[in-house]
């Protein structure tokens, strides 16, 4: 039985989607949807360094709430319309994700996202024994 959960932390889902589902097994699997640069309340953040620091916020309430951490996180996709954007996630990447951890990861420039306004946004899978 999948487990969808989406977060009172987070904005809620602007179409029919969970922020997370969990797949159940000897392994708990934790699929995130992709995560902008949004708050709570649904405010869009204007510059892509604030986007970028919101989709990683927003990364760790989804995994918190469901019982996992950073150090879960399997593989990262990112999605960007600005190309020199990866200096500003390079940066907060190395600020949640420890030294050694290191998971797999994708980026890709693209033309847009689903609204105009979000300049960046992450997908995570993540993972947790026991």
């Amino acid at each position: 039985m999948l487990i969808t959960r989406n977060p009172d932390t987070t904005a809620a889902p602007a179409a029919k989607y969970s922020q997370s589902v969990e797949v159940p097994a000897n392994a708990r699997w934790l699929v995130l949807a992709g995560q902008v640069g949004m708050t709570p309340d649904g405010t869009i953040l204007e510059s892509l360094e604030a986007q970028d620091e919101q989709i990683w916020k927003n990364t760790v309430l989804t995994l918190e709430d469901a019982g996992f951490g950073v150090e879960d996180i399997v593989k990262l996709t990112v999605f960007s319309t600005d190309p020199s954007a990866l200096a500003i996630h390079m940066k907060h990447r190395m600020a949640y994700l420890s030294q050694d951890h290191t998971p797999a990861s994708t980026w890709l420039n693209v033309s847009s996202l689903a609204r105009p306004e979000f300049l960046i946004e992450m997908e995570t899978v993540a993972a947790k024994t026991g």
